[in-house]
Order: C-alpha cells, then structure tokens, then sequence
C-alpha cells in the first residue's frame, strides 16, 4: 500500500506500507520482497515525476509504529544534509495541495492497472 503522509514535510513525502504485520524486511519471503520492492520503485517513479524532484531519500526507521513501512522523500539534489535532515525530522512544512493530491492518486492507479 502506498499512501502520502500527512505530515507535508515535502511535497510528495509517502510512505510503501506492507500491509501484512512485519517489522524488518528480513521478515518477508523473497516473493513478498520482491513485491514490496516493485511497488516501492513505482511509488518512487511517480513522486519523482510528479514534483520534478531530482531524487528520493527512503527511510525505514519503525520506532513510533512498528510495522514494516518505508518513507520516501522526493527532494532537490542541491539540498544539503541539514536541509534533508529537517525535513526527515519535520522541521519543514508544505501546504496540503489537493490537485497535487490527485494527480499522484491518479499516477498510482495509472501504474496498479498496468500490473506495476
């Protein structure tokens, strides 16, 4: 499942959640990683696409939920590590865009049909 987070640190900031309960990637089978990975590279594709963003910072941390969940941050390569930092630690904020929103929903689905 891939779902945008609410927090808006960064335009685009989603998390790849499996939907099953694991904590780590170890816990899964190699079919079930190999489905994990290729919905994360479409998540990823899209975001990257959809906000023009030169590059994704993935984070899987699972310290306040501790369920197998992967963060994707699309960002600017001319961001430095504190900038990307405080944007992991939500120390930015974007305003909600509902258009934006939906394009990425619709990106998604665009890629669910064609089996990605």
């Amino acid at each position: 499942m891939v779902v945008l987070h609410e927090d808006w640190a960064v335009r685009g900031h989603a998390m790849v959640i499996w939907k099953r309960h694991a904590e780590n990637i170890s816990d899964l089978s190699e079919e079930e990683l190999a489905h994990f990975w290729r919905v994360y590279q479409n998540a990823e594709r899209a975001l990257l696409a959809i906000t023009k963003a030169d590059r994704a910072i993935m984070l899987k941390l699972g310290i306040a939920v501790p369920h197998l969940h992967v963060h994707i941050y699309p960002v600017r390569e001319s961001l430095d590590r504190t900038a990307v930092m405080d944007i992991i630690e939500g120390r930015t904020r974007e305003p909600r865009d509902e258009e934006f929103v939906n394009a990425v929903e619709r990106r998604l689905s665009a890629g669910r049909s064609r089996g990605l």
